[in-house]
């Protein structure tokens, strides 16, 4: 690890150069009084960044924010796309921050150290690089008995610390890698071999331990969301994609998984930091969910939604990330993917709102509907933290929008008004388009 320091007057230089930019968004920016450097990885020119090109002998063309991931008083981790004109860091590149967190350099400041990796060098996610190498990943698959050559490999997803999917190409096929932190790749590796037999997701071919990966097969398909989106495949009935989940097996007994109610003071206590000016309705929506009832629970996928099952014509034939599969609340999984579906439903060709009706009426035959409406506003003030998260230039006024969504859910848990709640949730967000 690399460790060097950068300007002597942060706060300073911060300050003048947002005031001269626009004095109104800046007062409009959260903040984080506990987090000494969290102003300076928000603004537009993050000077610890800056100072680590400049310290590479390179010159930056631009600095995009493409990712934000807030825990309020403890950390926060930037992920920027930044052009370079010169020296070694030249091109592209994506580079995370963060203060409260580890990383590959420290670049330290009067109040605060500023851990950085530029990709694919997350310190979290040691096997990464060799994820993205080819030779590397032709050995791997060569151990685990594949012949073909690997053409290329391309990052399809990542997030800082957490886990990464790369796709390889070879022998004219797809086979990914799931990369995780060391720690948790034998369980990853577990959950899909206990249940690749009873449903159609990718199974584990093998793992490296050391690294943290996974590798997988693909499963042809294409993603639900995208159907929905382009309006230009069929879309399978709302009873298939609720039988997806209503397989299930038994987990083992560790495997846990949390509901939205369960992780909704996390999210709540983000939100009132967010958007303060709506703290009283987020205060109030907390308190008409109430915490998780019962003790009962159930096998669940964890994170069931349209991004994550792959259909074929009118079928799915595909479930894609089970890291979150395990033991967890009924209607879970069923709240995930209503919320999911009425925030998607405005940008859609297909008929998100005819799918969202139809898996409504089916689960309201088999869970309690008030619980389950309660639980989906809960998974819509989870996504109410999405537009923040990927640095929407509008993400104060989407983050608004989705709490009133949750408010309607809520409204309808006590009314159970299907048809009037999906009219309003969509002309919300008409409003967000005009």
């Amino acid at each position: 690890m690399r460790v060097f320091s950068f300007w002597a007057n942060w706060h300073l230089i911060a300050d003048e150069e947002t005031e001269s930019v626009d004095s109104h968004s800046t007062r409009l920016r959260p903040t984080d009084e506990n987090l000494p450097g969290f102003d300076e990885l928000l603004s537009d020119w993050p000077e610890p960044v800056m100072a680590l090109y400049a310290d590479a002998g390179s010159s930056i063309e631009s600095i995009t924010k493409t990712h934000a991931t807030w825990r309020p008083g403890r950390s926060l981790t930037m992920r920027y796309r930044i052009r370079a004109c010169d020296g070694p860091l030249h091109g592209s590149n994506d580079l995370v921050a963060s203060v409260g967190g580890p990383g590959a350099l420290v670049v330290q400041g009067p109040d605060a150290d500023i851990a950085m990796w530029v990709l694919p060098d997350d310190p979290g996610l040691p096997g990464l690089r060799s994820a993205l190498h080819v030779p590397t990943v032709q050995a791997m698959l060569g151990d685990l008995g594949a012949e073909d050559n690997v053409a290329f490999t391309r990052m399809r997803s990542y997030r800082p610390g957490r886990r990464a999917v790369v796709q390889v190409e070879a022998g004219g096929s797809s086979i990914f890698l799931k990369v995780v932190p060391p720690t948790e790749v034998e369980e990853l590796h577990r959950k899909h071999r206990h249940l690749a037999g009873h449903l159609p997701i990718p199974d584990s071919l093998g793992l490296a331990p050391g690294l943290g990966i996974v590798v997988m097969n693909s499963i042809p398909g294409v993603e639900l969301r995208r159907a929905l989106r382009d309006g230009a495949h069929p879309i399978p009935d709302a009873k298939s994609i609720a039988g997806l989940v209503a397989k299930l097996p038994e987990p083992a007994p560790e495997w846990r998984s949390k509901s939205p109610v369960e992780v909704l003071p996390g999210i709540s206590a983000l939100l009132t930091r967010l958007v303060p000016e709506a703290r009283n309705r987020i205060e109030g929506l907390v308190s008409d969910i109430g915490p998780e009832t019962g003790s009962v629970t159930v096998p669940v996928h964890g994170d069931f939604h349209e991004g994550q099952v792959l259909v074929n014509g009118s079928h799915p034939v595909g479930l894609l990330d089970v890291d979150t599969y395990g033991w967890g609340r009924p209607g879970a999984d069923a709240a995930t993917m209503l919320g999911h579906l009425h925030l998607l439903a405005p940008g859609c060709r297909g008929d998100a709102i005819g799918l969202a009706r139809g898996l409504n009426r089916h689960w309201d035959t088999i869970l309690d509907p008030v619980a389950l409406r309660l639980s989906i506003a809960s998974t819509v003030l989870g996504l109410a933290t999405g537009p923040f998260r990927v640095q929407s230039s509008r993400w104060r006024a989407e983050t608004l929008a989705r709490i009133e969504v949750a408010e309607q859910w809520v409204q309808s848990a006590y009314r159970l008004d299907e048809k009037n709640l999906i009219v309003a949730s969509g002309r919300s967000h008409d409003r967000l388009r005009r």
